[in-house]
């Protein structure tokens, strides 16, 4: 097994200019990203340590452009053959379901917010708001003892 570099690492060692050569290999399901260095070569790392393989050459060459500054690269497709079925990632299916549950929520609340301030009414102060609400329980009260007495005269 080869050893591995985190991307972090590798964007410091692409930046000093020690990243002599850059090699996307094909493999059973992806391309695996491979750096020549002066110490060895070294594979690009999940954040788990494990060799990162991406599904395509797009999402690889997109990794080596945008977040390493590489733009020569060469390709080795000799071993590459299509993914049996598409890879599962159930931590980033939380992850965007945790995001759209956020939105919605987010949402409530704006939505929440807009209506409040466009209410016209004066606002009721914690006293005014206390005795409002003391007299909705005292009818709701008398109400229940009414039906309760109803019930003690059925029997």
């Amino acid at each position: 097994m080869m050893q591995t570099v985190q991307l972090a690492t590798a964007r410091e060692l692409a930046a000093a200019g020690s990243v002599h050569d850059t090699l996307l290999v094909g493999q059973a399901g992806g391309y695996a990203v491979t750096f020549k260095l002066g110490i060895g070569e070294r594979a690009l790392a999940t954040k788990a340590g494990a060799t990162r393989l991406f599904v395509g050459l797009d999402a690889a060459v997109r990794v080596l452009r945008r977040e390493l500054g590489i733009n020569r690269y060469h390709v080795d497709a000799s071993g590459y053959s299509e993914p049996e079925e598409r890879r599962r990632r159930p931590d980033r299916t939380a992850a965007l379901k945790r995001s759209h549950e956020d939105a919605a929520y987010a949402e409530f609340l704006r939505e929440g917010a807009a209506k409040a301030l466009a209410d016209t009414r004066p606002p009721l102060s914690s006293a005014d708001a206390k005795a409002h609400m003391d007299d909705i329980k005292a009818r709701h009260l008398a109400q229940l003892d009414e039906m309760m007495r109803r019930k003690d005269r059925k029997r």
